[in-house]
């Protein structure tokens, strides 16, 4: 070999070298956190802190699903890392073997959930024999059993009809179903058309919470990214806090209401700040735990659940910046 060979062959494997060790210095940027959501006013503010730039250089990525169905079916098939549900569905999801953390209670439906009948229908009883449209694996199906049962009915009571959200509007439009579990903007738009209000979610205070649920091995690996997205929920608070016209503006669009149709939405709504949260997840004390427990017995006797479970491993408060 020449003395030209030898000294190109050196510079290629110290140059090689340099590139392997430059490439090893490099930080790799965390995993993405994909969060899956439907059309839903307390998920708004997840859109919103996007639409402000709150995300930009971390790796939350929002992905919107037609159904609460297609969300949890995601988060099954891990291609979500996280989801926006109600506390019903993550138990289902712990049913069916998964392994979700609640990380977040985003809000508590009072009064935003209902079940829309025909004009002319006055309470829950006129359903008897009529077709419902329910959504069912969801929430809806939690709120229709809930209902019945305290108007002293069974599901044996009624026809129900299995629809996805989506299909709510046109369903009940086209007098393809009597009645509709259902939610805004469906509601308001429903309301509009003459809809009656038979049942509500404020007659089950309490009850029906939207959360926000990590996948467990993604918590455990990569808490600060859960961390991320759970304080840019919050500074989207703190924005509609300060400008609640402009926020309304920014999210309205998205749900397919007006301004003022939005902001009556939200006043449907509970939505607890960081202090609330700690006290609602944090430690065996916590005070979501009673909901959840009265929740699981309620879910078991409708035979919505198989199994028992420890309610307690449900909840993880470590990207609340507390202790688990």
């Amino acid at each position: 070999m020449t003395l030209g060979r030898f000294v190109g062959c050196v510079a290629l494997l110290v140059s090689g070298m340099l590139a392997l060790m430059t490439a090893g210095c490099t930080p790799q940027p965390p995993p993405p956190l994909r969060v899956g959501t439907n059309v839903w006013p307390g998920y708004e503010p997840l859109y919103l802190a996007r639409d402000l730039g709150y995300f930009e250089g971390g790796p939350v990525h929002l992905v919107e699903y037609a159904s609460a169905t297609d969300v949890i079916r995601a988060f099954r098939n891990h291609a979500i890392e996280a989801a926006a549900i109600t506390l019903d569905e993550a138990l289902l999801l712990v049913d069916s073997g998964q392994q979700p953390r609640v990380v977040l209670v985003m809000d508590v439906s009072n009064g935003a959930d209902v079940i829309l009948g025909r004009a002319g229908m006055q309470r829950l009883e006129d359903i008897k024999g009529r077709r419902i449209g329910v959504e069912h694996g969801a929430l809806g199906a939690y709120v229709l059993t809930r209902a019945l049962t305290l108007a002293g009915m069974t599901l044996d009571e009624v026809r129900v009809v299995p629809l996805p959200v989506f299909a709510h509007e046109q369903a009940f439009l086209k007098h393809e179903i009597d009645a509709v579990v259902t939610f805004d903007p469906v509601r308001t738009r429903l309301l509009h058309q003459g809809a009656a209000t038979l049942f509500d979610s404020s007659q089950i205070p309490g009850e029906v919470v939207d959360v926000l649920v990590v996948q467990s091995d993604y918590l455990e690996h990569e808490t600060a990214a859960v961390a991320g997205l759970v304080q840019s929920w919050f500074r989207a608070l703190a924005y509609v806090r300060l400008h609640p016209d402009a926020a309304a503006a920014r999210m309205a669009p998205r749900m397919a209401l007006s301004t003022s149709e939005l902001q009556a939405a939200l006043q449907l709504l509970q939505i607890p700040d960081v202090a609330q949260n700690v006290r609602m997840i944090r430690g065996p004390e916590a005070a979501l735990l009673t909901p959840l427990r009265h929740m699981q017995h309620s879910m078991r006797a409708q035979k919505l659940l198989r199994h028992d479970m420890a309610a307690t491993a449900l909840l993880d408060a470590r990207a609340l910046g507390e202790d688990k």
